[in-house]
C-alpha cells in the first residue's frame, strides 16, 4: 500500500486531517486516520463513517515520578 501511495503522492496524499476529511466528503476518497481521531470526527459529523476495524493496535502507558498520585498535577 505504501509503494502505491508514495508513487502517486501528489494525487493521494493530503497535508492534514481537514484536507483528508474534505476530500472524503467531496469525492471518491478513503482516508486512513488514527483510531481516536476518527472516533472523535465521526461522532461529530454524521456524513462520515468508519469502515472496517483497526489496522494495528498499540497499548501505551504514562509514567509518573515515584511517590506522586493521580490527583497531583505534574
Amino acid at each position: 500500500m505504501w509503494e502505491f501511495m508514495s508513487s502517486r503522492k501528489h494525487s493521494v496524499m493530503v497535508k492534514d486531517i481537514d484536507e483528508g476529511i474534505h476530500r472524503v466528503l467531496t469525492s471518491d476518497y478513503a482516508f486512513l486516520m488514527e483510531s481516536t481521531t476518527i472516533e472523535f470526527v465521526t461522532q461529530r459529523n454524521c456524513n462520515l463513517t468508519q469502515i472496517g476495524g483497526l489496522i494495528d493496535s498499540k497499548a501505551y502507558g504514562v509514567g509518573t515520578p515515584m511517590g506522586t498520585s493521580s490527583s497531583q498535577h505534574i
